[in-house]
């Protein structure tokens, strides 16, 4: 169907210098133009969609100054491992290199609050690549909160319901926007086998937020992370979500506050 139909990797930019996850660059270079712009990286995990480290040290190699780059220290050992490394197809084996990377690498944990650029930035536990029945994290992930000239945005991509550790520090916040993963739409899922949800627990979530005054009636919710497979198009579900107070992101869409 096309426009805002079409979906691809998740990633967000923060104006005029924040981007958030990098699975390679071509939205952003279709939407803004350039990459030039870009001074401040955040990874919220290792998945494949949001974080391709060869897209990362291509995007920091393009810049006139080193990328900083912040993320769990699963992200920070996989930059460095793709700096070090090449395959060599032909062998079928991997083989050493030297990698100058135009980066610096900065482990960040929940609860961590730092500043990029003209940003703060809290880092909270996101529910995601856990085995929740035996209480295993198989890989740390993060979700941030962004505050930027008397605006405080959260960035909820990928995770479940959120923790309670997560809750308490969004406690201490009154949001003006969130971004919320809704993967699966309508479809039912088992949030003890999934590290995503659905509108309904997106809604939950909301309603949480609002319970412990993070949020308020003018709060901005914006589901985004929406499954091609799972998630019929967004031409046909954008008008009924939006009677139930949701925005439903798409690939190119612009979030202005007060707008």
């Amino acid at each position: 169907a096309g426009g805002r139909n079409q979906r691809y990797a998740a990633a967000a930019l923060v104006v005029p210098d924040l981007l958030i996850d990098c699975h390679d660059t071509r939205q952003l270079e279709r939407f803004r133009g350039a990459t030039a712009a870009i001074r401040h990286l955040l990874i919220t995990h290792g998945h494949w969609d949001h974080f391709q480290p060869l897209a990362v040290l291509e995007l920091a190699t393009g810049l006139d100054q080193p990328l900083p780059v912040y993320g769990t220290s699963v992200v920070g050992a996989t930059l460095a491992f793709a700096a070090q490394h090449e395959w060599d197809e032909v062998q079928g084996r991997l083989r050493a290199r030297t990698d100058t990377s135009n980066l610096c690498f900065h482990s960040i944990d929940h609860g961590d609050r730092f500043e990029v650029g003209s940003a703060r930035v809290t880092a909270v536990r996101a529910s995601h690549m856990l085995d929740k029945s035996r209480l295993l994290i198989e890989q740390p992930a993060l979700n941030y909160v962004i505050e930027q000239d008397g605006t405080t945005l959260f960035y909820g991509l990928d995770s479940s319901y959120l923790l309670p550790e997560t809750l308490e520090v969004l406690a201490d916040f009154h949001l003006d926007a969130v971004v919320l993963d809704a993967t699966f739409g309508e479809q039912a899922i088992d949030p003890v086998q999934s590290g995503h949800m659905n509108f309904a627990m997106a809604a939950e979530t909301v309603a949480e937020l609002r319970t412990i005054g993070a949020m308020t009636d003018s709060s901005v919710v914006i589901a985004s992370h929406i499954s091609l497979a799972s998630v019929p198009p967004h031409d046909q579900i954008e008008a009924d979500l939006d009677r139930r107070g949701i925005t439903l992101a798409y690939d190119g869409m612009v979030w202005t506050p007060g707008v």
